[in-house]
């Protein structure tokens, strides 16, 4: 599609006018994480494959359900989008209807345009212009390397009192990973091996809590995506040659004179991912009346459906034991990734093409496991993952670990905990031990930092096992479905969980808490 062609789309539609209404309806759809799984190191296969069966005698199989309950005051996207696939580029328009869901009166606004931080996004960029606030003009600033816009209301709003804001929106994908800016970029934005991924492809609004707004700048080891649960109607223009793997339920799709027009909607959901490609294969099934999809490229059939039967088995284990997942799609998509071996994005995720060529590796099911966790911690349950990462990253290491255990044996958890034991011992060794509970930026402030991976996946992960083990299985799955249930579309803090964890075992646990997570040596 030419660029001509691309002005002409949105020309067009400006003069129709942007879709008015949000539907609620059900979507489909790790964090990027260098350390995640360290591929030098195996971690051991197991040799025991029984059907799953439940840990706990008395635990009941939760029904499925879609995320169409209404979301309080929570924010609401409608975009139009035009892909050129060719020139790995985009222009797009963007309604934001947002309600001052805080308890002061705000006189401004600030929104993320994530790819201009580089790091993780590599070299590409997302500019806007035209912005308009009920229908006025406002006065804007960016900062913090273009990745923060900072938008001037006409007048303070007060709680409960609601604004909209619009925008015209342009960008562009880094080949390669961005080579041409050093050595940055995890695949998230980019495209390569003929695979479009677009993360965090429009503005998107920061998070308002008691520290204030929160303007992060992008992490280079982490997640840089911290964002309340929204709404989303997308209108998506594309070649009809692509195939697309997208956040949200396919609503309808038009073909006209080669081009592809889609309508999806979705939510509530903390951002809304994309990744196209003409290659694409898919392979699916059902489960419990939610569709898992599995995107994957030529020449990768048997690791395709081992994607496929990774992510379904995660599905039933994690519904069963944490809670239901709330929308009727999860997509598993293969992409390629450097600095990362997966990442997770509300409905879909990416697994890296390296892991690809090895299926029966363990690494492989490990890493579609952990990536399918995010779906409750990260996406359902949010967290600050720049000050607290290890509250979703740590717990979707271990769930990972929990599936590991359900699909194939006890031992099969026994030889992964092992590995995160020697992973961590590792850590020790090198000298970079460190607390879970330290903040992105502590783990990025310089070379005697301790080790991202090492402490907050590894160390993490035998933190959750050390607490099952000392509160039993019963209180332990107990309150994380307790705590799935009570900050679903929330964010969660350090205490949330910590005391859901009290509140389900009758026990006061600080004494564990401060060997584990506020000293660098565990018991």
């Amino acid at each position: 599609m030419s660029a001509s062609e691309m002005n002409r789309i949105l020309s067009r539609r400006r003069l129709a006018g942007m879709v008015l209404a949000i539907a609620c309806l059900s979507l489909t759809a790790c964090s990027r994480k260098p350390g995640t799984v360290n591929t030098a190191t195996q971690i051991p296969p197991s040799t025991i494959h029984p059907s799953p069966t439940p840990l706990l005698a008395s635990q009941p199989e939760l029904p499925a359900s879609t995320a169409s309950s209404e979301l309080q005051g929570a924010p609401r996207y409608t975009l139009d989008l035009v892909i050129d696939y060719e020139s790995h580029s985009f222009e797009g328009q963007e309604r934001l209807d947002y309600t001052n869901a805080e308890d002061v009166a705000l006189d401004r606004l600030y929104l993320r345009l994530l790819p201009n931080g580089g790091k993780s996004y590599g070299d590409g960029s997302l500019s806007v212009s035209d912005i308009l606030v009920d229908g006025q003009p406002a006065r804007t600033k960016l900062s913090l390397a273009d990745s923060v816009l900072e938008v001037e209301l006409p007048q303070a709003i007060a709680p409960g009192e609601r604004i909209q804001i619009e925008m015209i929106f342009r960008g562009e994908a880094p080949i390669d990973f961005g080579d041409g800016n050093g050595d940055t970029g995890y695949g998230i934005y980019n495209l390569s091996q003929g695979v479009l991924a677009l993360a965090n492809w429009y503005p998107i609004l920061a998070v308002y809590d008691d520290q204030g707004w929160n303007l992060d700048p992008v992490s280079d080891m982490g997640d840089s995506v911290y964002s309340d649960s929204a709404y989303y109607d997308v209108q998506v223009t594309l070649d009809e040659s692509l195939v697309l793997a997208a956040s949200g339920s396919l609503v309808e799709r038009q073909e006209s004179e080669g081009t592809a027009q889609l309508h999806i909607e979705g939510g509530p959901m903390r951002d809304f991912f994309l990744v196209a490609s003409p290659d694409f294969k898919t392979a699916s099934q059902v489960v419990g009346g939610i569709q898992v999809n599995s995107y994957y490229l030529p020449g990768y059939e048997s690791a395709g459906a081992k994607a496929l039967e990774v992510t379904a088995d995660s599905l039933r284990i994690y519904n069963q034991y944490f809670g239901a997942y709330p929308y009727s799609e999860l997509d598993a998509v293969q992409a390629p990734m450097r600095y990362a071996l997966g990442v997770e994005y509300p409905g879909i995720f990416l697994v890296g093409s390296s892991l690809y060529a090895w299926p029966d590796k363990a690494e492989f099911e490990v890493t579609v496991a952990h990536e399918a966790a995010h779906q409750w911690w990260y996406n359902v349950v949010g967290n600050d993952v720049f000050d607290n990462p290890w509250m979703d990253e740590a717990l979707a290491t271990y769930s990972s670990g929990v599936y590991y255990e359900l699909a194939n044996g006890e031992g099969a958890l026994q030889g992964l905990a092992q590995y995160w034991q020697d992973r961590y011992d590792r850590t020790v060794s090198d000298g970079k031990d460190d607390l879970i509970t330290e903040s992105l930026a502590h783990f990025e402030s310089s070379d005697a930092a301790g080790d991202y991976g090492g402490v907050v996946y590894n160390k993490g992960a035998l933190f959750f096992r050390a607490l099952r083990e000392y509160i039993g299985d019963e209180a332990f799955f107990s309150a994380l479905q307790n705590y799935y249930q009570d900050y679903k579309f929330k964010i969660a803090s350090p205490q949330d969980l910590l005391k859901t964890f009290e509140d389900a075992s009758g026990q006061d646990l600080d004494a564990f808490y401060q060997e584990w997570l506020y000293s660098k040596d565990i018991p």
